[in-house]
């Protein structure tokens, strides 16, 4: 009878060369990663196109606030002889004066938060300062700051155009940096 030698693997490194095995893994894990690559570049211009929405969306809804408040103005709001104390619809004007400068504040507010886009602003802040050149829009002021609550950066703000009076188109670079 012979006995049989049982043999053993050996556990020396080879020549270095990788094993089907190993191919087969390094292959995965760059399948793995150029997944999380696609995944992210997706992610990101899903967000993206969220972003837009979203600002689009705020645009909209501030628009379309901002005209529901000048539709109930009266006819001669823009006119330079407008004087409120006068008027039979005073507290009507004033109504929608709070409504208009309460908008207004909510837009520094954004534009201060960085939650809406700078051009946004800048025609925001121009539409302000041009209704802040106008009689009517200084007289309700002139009431609204003593009796509703604003950030003081607003307030300065209103106070500033205020004393400018810009009218027009050069409202919007006199305060490029108002952001």
């Amino acid at each position: 009878m012979t006995n049989a030698v049982p043999q053993t693997v050996s556990s020396a490194p080879t020549s270095g060369l990788l094993s089907a095995g190993d191919w087969i893994a390094i292959a995965g894990a760059g399948v793995a990663l150029v997944g999380v690559a696609v995944a992210a570049v997706a992610l990101w211009v899903q967000i993206r196109a969220l972003r837009k929405q979203l600002v689009l969306q705020t645009y909209s809804d501030y628009t379309k606030r901002y005209q529901e408040i000048i539709l109930h103005f009266p006819e001669d709001i823009n006119q330079s002889d407008f004087d409120l104390s006068s008027r039979d619809d005073r507290s009507d004007v004033m109504r929608y004066m709070r409504a208009y400068y309460d908008l207004c504040y909510e837009e520094h507010d954004l534009s201060k938060r960085r939650l809406i886009d700078k051009q946004i602003w800048l025609s925001w802040l121009g539409g302000m300062q041009f209704a802040l050149s106008k009689p009517a829009f200084r007289q309700a002021w002139e009431q609204i700051k003593t009796d509703t609550q604003y950030a003081e950066d607003f307030c300065l703000l209103v106070d500033e155009s205020l004393k400018r009076r810009t009218t027009g188109c050069s409202a919007i670079s006199d305060h490029a940096d108002a952001v």
